[in-house]
């Protein structure tokens, strides 16, 4: 009898060993899924941003094009802001 019962505790345990290594392997595949996804919304976002961040430097671009004398004055006034703020210590 002792010796049934340990052949079976020692049955048992190997399905256990063998369940916590399924469990194991999905949670390694839902990981690694969840670290593609992520991967691809983080491109898909990093794109949008760096078109449309192209977009608004050729707006700034055409702007300084059409009329240069004020974003040269601009440019002064925000240079001269910055060396009054950064100046003072």
């Amino acid at each position: 009898m002792a010796n049934e019962d340990v052949k079976k505790l020692s049955d048992d345990v190997g399905e256990l060993k063998a369940g916590f290594t399924r469990i194991a392997e999905t949670l390694s595949d839902l990981v690694r899924q969840r670290g593609q996804e992520a991967k691809a919304r983080l491109e898909a976002t990093a794109e949008d941003t760096w078109a449309e961040a192209k977009e608004k430097f050729e707006g700034v671009k055409q702007k300084i094009h059409e009329d240069p004398v004020t974003a040269v004055v601009a440019a002064f006034g925000i240079g001269l802001l910055v060396g009054i703020l950064f100046g003072r210590r």
